[in-house]
């Protein structure tokens, strides 16, 4: 019974999240938007590679930093959108404290809204993917592909992004309208960092430390690494697949305990502060 009220409400916040994101345009504009904005960052990231390396999509290499790119549109969705959620209630509506006192709370609530940004980022990563495949030449030889640990890799990887959303909607719980520039800036941060558009190897020694402890990094090598049968780092190579699969779980691991503890620390930081319900003209 509770986990059917507890679904029951998740699905609820996941069905007004929808209404949120989408009622600010009509469906044939939403739709076009949805579609144009993850081709135009594809395209864009093609120019890039092409002309500070001048070499041709279907290399292997760009392959494994295209996957990752299109991977990456969950942490800017997710990450941003969760917190995002929180201003909009606090600063906007007006409402976050009525999302407190709710019987569905907070956290639940917050879950239900990242249900809508997980679905618009998966559009977006299938539309990203597509273009590759159809119009770039990216290939995936069939005999290279480890199915079961890509899938799985896919499954941790999504687990580990909505821990690091909780964590940064929390914050936004204790910090005023600079949080969300925060949020957008460590979404940028991750980007850098994870290894999304070029290898760990190129960052100094303590950057590839913090590198290390992110879970989206571990992410990427292990989807290039089970997708295309390779990596994009050098040091990372060194790993057998079951050595990176265990690193990659025990870093989410870390995450979700840095997350569960965070989160309920910075809620106790916000009520004490009194920022539930205190807008700031946002």
């Amino acid at each position: 019974m509770a986990m059917s009220l507890t679904l029951q409400r998740v699905r609820t916040s996941a069905w007004l999240g929808w209404q949120v994101e989408g009622n600010w345009a009509d469906p044939t504009l939403f739709a076009i938007y949805v579609v144009a904005r993850p081709l135009a960052t594809a395209l864009i990231l093609v120019a890039m590679y092409r002309a500070v390396g001048g070499a041709q999509t279907h290399d292997a290499l760009f392959a494994g930093f295209y996957l990752a790119n299109a991977f990456h549109n969950y942490v800017n969705s997710v990450v941003v959108g969760m917190g995002w959620a929180v201003f909009e209630e606090r600063e906007e509506y007006e409402t976050l404290k009525y999302v407190y006192t709710s019987p569905v709370g907070l956290f639940t609530y917050l879950a239900g809204r990242s249900l809508v940004k997980f679905a618009l980022a998966s559009v977006s990563v299938a539309l990203i993917l597509g273009l590759g495949f159809l119009a770039l030449g990216l290939r995936i030889d069939p005999a290279q592909v480890q199915w079961a640990p890509l899938a799985f890799s896919i499954v941790l990887g999504l687990i580990g992004v909505l821990f690091v959303g909780y964590l940064m909607a929390a914050l936004c719980l204790v910090l005023t309208r600079a949080a969300i520039t925060i949020i957008e800036g460590t979404t940028v941060a991750f980007y850098l960092l994870a290894g999304v558009i070029f290898p760990l190897d190129l960052l100094p020694m303590a950057l590839r430390v913090v590198s290390l402890m992110l879970p989206f990094t571990w992410w990427y090598e292990a989807l290039r690494r089970f997708a295309f049968g390779r990596g994009a780092s050098v040091q990372l190579a060194s790993l057998s697949d079951g050595a990176l699969l265990a690193a990659f779980i025990g870093v989410t691991a870390v995450t979700g305990v840095v997350a569960w503890v965070g989160c309920h620390a910075l809620d106790r930081q916000a009520r004490r502060l009194g920022r539930v319900d205190q807008t700031t003209l946002f």
